[in-house]
C-alpha cells in the first residue's frame, strides 16, 4: 500500500483526520482571464503590538497575478527581510517567533526594495490588516495609497462553518497546516488559502475578498454618547473604540452609504445634545489605517 492510499483510509475514518503541509511557495494551475492585476500578501513580525512604540523586525511579502474572478496565476514571487529595531527584541517575542537580536543585527528593510517589489500592485492582502497596515506605512509610504483587504475580518468565516479566523485555524479547516509565526510562512499560508474554495458558498476565497474590498461604507462614530447608552448602542451593532487608532474614542458602526441618514437619526433620537455623529468614508484605500479626515456634515 502506498502512502496516498494509507492516508485516504485514515482520512475516511471517523476518529482521525489527515492534515497536509501547504506548499511553499503556493502552487497554482489557474488560467487567468484577460484582465490581470497584481496582488501582494504581506505579514510582519514586530517587537510588540503597539503601533506607536513597537517596530518591525521581519517583513514577508508574496506577489502574484490575479483576475476579476479571484483566480491566481502561477507566477509567484517572494520577498523577505529582517529589520533591526532601535531596542532589544523582548524575550517573549523571540520565544514566539524564533527571531533574536543576532538574527536582525545589521539588517534594514529598505524603502526602495519594498517599492520595487510592490510596484504595480492593485491590492495588498493581510490576515490582520488593522495590525499590519500601520506598521508597514511607518516603513514605506507606498502602503498609504494602496488598496488593502483583510482576509481575517472581510470574510464571514463563521457563516462558512468555521468558529475562528486565526490563519492557523483556517488552514486546518481546509485540511492543511504550516509552520506559523514567521512572516514568509504566514504569507505562503495565506497565498494558499486565497486559492481555496469556501466550504459552504463554494466561492474562491480571493473572489469573496475582492467583493468585500470593493465595498464603500461609512463609519459612524457616536461621539459623546454617555455611558448609560452603551446597552442600546451595543444592541444596535455598535462597538467601542478606545481612540488609540486615530478614530474618536466612541461607539462606532460601519454602514452602507444609503443607511447613513437613518443611522444618524437613530443616534440623534437619544438627544441631539448627547451625541455628535461623526462620519468617515471607508474604502479599500482607507480601511485598516489610522483614521482619515472625517466627512463634513
Amino acid at each position: 500500500m502506498n502512502l496516498e492510499d494509507a492516508l485516504s483510509i485514515i482520512d475516511a475514518a471517523e476518529n482521525f483526520r489527515v492534515l497536509r503541509r501547504l506548499p511553499s511557495p503556493p502552487e497554482s494551475r489557474d488560467l487567468l482571464g484577460d484582465d490581470r492585476f497584481v496582488g501582494v500578501v504581506v505579514d510582519v513580525e514586530t517587537t510588540g503590538l503597539d503601533h506607536d512604540i513597537d517596530e518591525v523586525i521581519e517583513l514577508g511579502m508574496l506577489k502574484f497575478e490575479f483576475d476579476r474572478n479571484g483566480r491566481i496565476g502561477p507566477d509567484i514571487s517572494i520577498f523577505k527581510a529582517f529589520n533591526e529595531p532601535s531596542f532589544a527584541i523582548p524575550k517573549s517575542i523571540t520565544e514566539l517567533t524564533g527571531i533574536s537580536d543576532d538574527d536582525v543585527r545589521g539588517h534594514r528593510v529598505l524603502t526602495n526594495d519594498i517599492d520595487e517589489f510592490v510596484f504595480g500592485a492593485s491590492l495588498v492582502v493581510a490576515h490582520n490588516a488593522a495590525f499590519d497596515r500601520p506598521f508597514l506605512e511607518s516603513i514605506s509610504p507606498t502602503f498609504i495609497s494602496l488598496p488593502w483587504a483583510c482576509s481575517a475580518t472581510e470574510i464571514d468565516w463563521r457563516s462558512e462553518g468555521l468558529t475562528g479566523s486565526r490563519l492557523e485555524y483556517v488552514a486546518m479547516a481546509f485540511g492543511t497546516f504550516y509552520d506559523a509565526h514567521r512572516a514568509v510562512d504566514d504569507c505562503n499560508a495565506l497565498g494558499n488559502v486565497l486559492m481555496f474554495d469556501l466550504p459552504r458558498s463554494k466561492e474562491r476565497v480571493l473572489a469573496t475578498l475582492l467583493k468585500a474590498a470593493r465595498r464603500v461604507q461609512a463609519r459612524i462614530c457616536a461621539v459623546g454618547a454617555p455611558y448609560d447608552l452603551r446597552v442600546p448602542l451595543k444592541r444596535a451593532g455598535y462597538r467601542w473604540n478606545d481612540g488609540t487608532n486615530g478614530f474618536p474614542r466612541a461607539w462606532w458602526k460601519d454602514v452602507a452609504p444609503d443607511l447613513v441618514e437613518a443611522e444618524t437619526e437613530f443616534l440623534r433620537a437619544f438627544g441631539p445634545e448627547l451625541i455628535s455623529p461623526t462620519l468617515f468614508k471607508m474604502t479599500a484605500r482607507t480601511r485598516f489605517r489610522r483614521a482619515p479626515p472625517p466627512l463634513a456634515r
